[in-house]
């Protein structure tokens, strides 16, 4: 008998909805999680270095960047990173929330359940047996700029508590790179862009 994997991977829908792009909090409450904004990165991939959440996160940024590349069917939405330490042990958690970058794309649900249910085949066959919890959450989303309502999706990652913080980086790092593996073999649609890709030096 085959025994159960160390990792679960899960899909689920949100009862909320978000604008997209979205500003920044004005007022920051003490212990309460920080909202930076909507950055842009398909359009202007510098702003990357302007991103709190990834600063200490060399695998995350890593992440960002390859989904916003010029090539990639994705741009991200949000992300955040951090290392929890308790009474149980030590757990790294976040998520990444990207959006396909097509118009048509955003606007059926179905889109993002092919990427779950294709992305869990790719941890079977590849491999995968890391001590994490994958929670991918479909949310409604008015996407602003081109006056569409569709839907984003997040992933969250949240390590198994362990005995070291070390342990619980590795955890996280590898189930980054399973992620960028996955979403580097997405092929891009014959669609209309929402954000069409500029030099940085266009006007």
């Amino acid at each position: 008998m085959s025994k159960s994997p160390l990792y679960s991977n899960e899909l689920s829908l949100s009862a909320h909805a978000k604008a997209i792009p979205y500003a920044a909090d004005r007022l920051i409450e003490q212990d309460a999680s920080i909202n930076y904004g909507f950055k842009n990165l398909k359009i202007k991939p510098s702003l990357i270095e302007t991103i709190p959440e990834l600063a200490d996160d060399v695998g995350l940024k890593a992440l960002v960047k390859a989904i916003n590349r010029k090539e990639s069917s994705f741009f991200t939405v949000g992300c955040s990173s951090e290392l929890v330490q308790s009474d149980e042990g030590h757990c790294r958690k976040g998520y990444l929330e990207f959006s396909w970058n097509c118009a048509s794309c955003v606007q059926d649900a179905i889109n993002y359940f092919a990427l779950y249910f294709h992305f869990n085949k790719s941890l079977l066959v590849k491999g995968f047996n890391q001590p994490v919890r994958l929670k991918w959450i479909i949310q409604e989303a008015a996407f602003s700029d081109v006056e569409i309502h569709g839907f984003s999706c997040a992933v969250h990652i949240e390590t198994r508590s362990l005995s070291s913080p070390e342990q619980a980086e590795q955890a996280w790092q590898l189930s980054l790179r399973m992620i960028d593996a996955y979403f580097a073999t997405v092929e891009t649609p014959q669609a209309t862009l929402i954000y069409q890709p500029l030099s940085e030096c266009s006007h």
